[in-house]
């Protein structure tokens, strides 16, 4: 009986051995055809952002290529290999080859190499070529070889605003339309009594005007914008009473500009200046979808909608300041430095600074106004969120959805803001409270010591 026992239990042991060597390999092959990743750091810092992820979807019918001439020893190599291994895992016709450039001359001439880590992406027999290694660029070119045709922004230029030609000035747009023109953007200015507005201009831009329109210009724009075309205004604080024929304008629309300037003290908690506020709430709108970047406006005025809206508009305030913000209409104190919130005249936080503006029937007809000019100029255009909300507001304008911000992988900081009353514990519990605890306990012990002993 224990030879048959013995005998049964190995055979069992077989049994369970092999059904355990099946399974592993079952899943093998399974983990092999079927991968799967996951991304679990805080803010997803190892995955393509969405906007990425909307250009390849509209590409998912489309083979990419892309052919990247890296030298082995380049740093950067490995990181864009991590990079396009992200984009393959995401699209199943997305495929890359790398090429030393001192061993494939043949390549090098093919594609017109004239660097070391030039990439050349290729969809639908069109190619374009980059030497940075970001996802933004990536990705951006991706929608251009994508789209038909570019878009054309107009931009007035007769009002005294920052000049597109300026990359060196720090109130400049230059930086501004090479960015734009990086996305594809066709940008062109007018003078709009002499040029009136072109035919085939998706957007025009009103970038800081610093003189009233006149009314046939404002006419001029008024049948554009009727007649489906597109309005970006970027409009500064002025004297009270001064801008009236564009405030008329713009209640027309829905859009109310106010007679004050924003009064942020949180902004120097960061190094700022109070006249800078900070923009870290977004209301629920196709600009704003899953925007958490904070926003920096220097010198802004209010921007709200009117009390009585026509029906066909839907108005929406899309960009506030924080609770301890407030509108200050004492614009004469605020120009010999003096600062106080007055509750009687000033309208306390958060602060409408921006507005969008949609026909509620037919196509067309977008208005999108910001209470500052400054936000995109040469010295501020790459700070903190300000370059992602104006290039997601040019996409919504425009009616181009693959004209994406792309945020790049970072680690989610989270700044702590203390108030006064935090900073003083900080301060005297840890730095003197502790320290003169343990003075007083070591004194006592000692003088204890010295009375027994």
């Amino acid at each position: 009986m224990s030879k048959r026992k013995s005998a049964f239990s190995n055979f069992h042991f077989a049994i369970f051995v092999l059904t355990a060597l099946l399974i592993a390999v079952f899943a093998y092959l399974i983990a092999r055809n079927y991968r799967h990743r996951f991304d679990l750091s805080e803010g997803k810092v190892y995955s393509l952002a969405p906007q990425s992820l909307q250009v390849l979807e509209a590409l998912q019918s489309e083979p990419i290529r892309v052919y990247a001439f890296f030298r082995e020893d380049l740093p950067s190599k490995a990181f864009l290999e991590d990079l396009l291994k992200e984009y393959a895992y995401r699209h199943p016709r997305f495929h890359y080859e790398f090429y030393d450039p001192d061993r494939v001359p043949g390549k090098v001439k093919q594609f017109g190499i004239d660097t070391y880590g030039t990439t050349v992406i290729e969809v639908k027999g069109k190619r374009e070529k980059t030497n940075q290694i970001t996802e933004e660029a990536v990705t951006n070119i991706l929608a251009k070889l994508l789209r038909e045709e570019a878009k054309r922004l107009t931009f007035t230029k007769e009002h005294g605003g920052p000049s597109l030609a300026e990359e060196k000035e720090v109130r400049g747009y230059g930086l501004l339309k090479k960015k734009l023109v990086d996305f594809n953007y066709e940008v062109q200015e007018t003078i709009l009594l002499r040029d009136k507005i072109s035919r085939g201009t998706d957007l025009l831009v009103l970038g800081g005007p610093k003189v009233d329109l006149l009314l046939e210009e404002l006419d001029l724009i008024r049948k554009y914008v009727d007649g489906g075309g597109n309005l970006l205004a970027l409009i500064d604080p002025v004297n009270p009473g001064e801008g009236k024929n564009l405030e008329q304008f713009l209640k027309g629309y829905g859009i109310q500009l106010g007679s004050d300037v924003v009064v942020d003290k949180l902004t120097t908690v960061l190094g700022g200046d109070f006249l800078m506020p900070m923009v870290t709430e977004y209301k629920p709108h196709a600009i704003t979808k899953g925007f958490r970047l904070t926003s920096f406006f220097p010198i802004a005025r209010s921007v709200r909608q009117v009390q009585k809206t026509s029906e066909n508009l839907e108005v929406t305030e899309i960009a506030w300041t924080g609770p301890g913000s407030w509108a200050e209409t004492d614009l004469k104190n605020l120009e010999v430095g003096k600062v106080a919130f007055d509750p009687k005249k000033d309208e306390k936080g958060p602060v409408p600074l921006a507005v969008a503006v949609q026909k509620k029937e037919g196509t067309g007809g977008r208005v999108v106004v910001f209470g500052d000019s400054d936000f995109v100029t040469n010295g501020r255009l790459n700070l903190s969120g300000n370059k992602d909300l104006f290039l997601n507001t040019i996409a919504w304008l425009s009616g181009d959805e693959l004209a994406i911000a792309i945020r790049p992988r970072a680690r989610k900081i989270t700044p702590l803001y203390l108030k006064e009353t935090d900073q003083e514990f900080v301060f005297y519990v840890p730095v003197l409270g502790l320290p003169l605890a343990f003075l007083l306990a070591g004194t006592s012990v000692v003088f204890w010591r010295r009375r027994f002993h």
